[in-house]
């Protein structure tokens, strides 16, 4: 899980900067992937806590999940993070 600044908001869902740098690496966050809540509240600059779902390098794409962040479902060396 990472949190980081949201950059774009897009009708397809937002961008969320992912590496703590101005030109750090972004990933989108879907709208399905977004909590409910925030789907018409969410803006740039706001930040938001992400699961990283998938890194395609081939086509240079980060996909994001805000509701599986929100439920816990991060794991890092088989081991749940808050």
């Amino acid at each position: 899980m990472v949190t980081g600044p949201v950059t774009k908001v897009v009708p397809s869902g937002v961008f969320v900067r992912i590496e703590d740098r101005a030109d750090g690496f972004e990933g989108l966050v879907h709208t399905s992937e977004l909590d409910e809540a925030l789907r018409d509240a969410i803006e740039t600059g706001d930040t938001l806590t992400v699961k990283i779902l998938d890194v395609d390098l081939a086509r240079r794409r980060i996909s994001l999940s805000h509701t599986q962040a929100l439920a816990g479902g991060a794991e890092a060396n088989g081991t749940v993070l808050p």
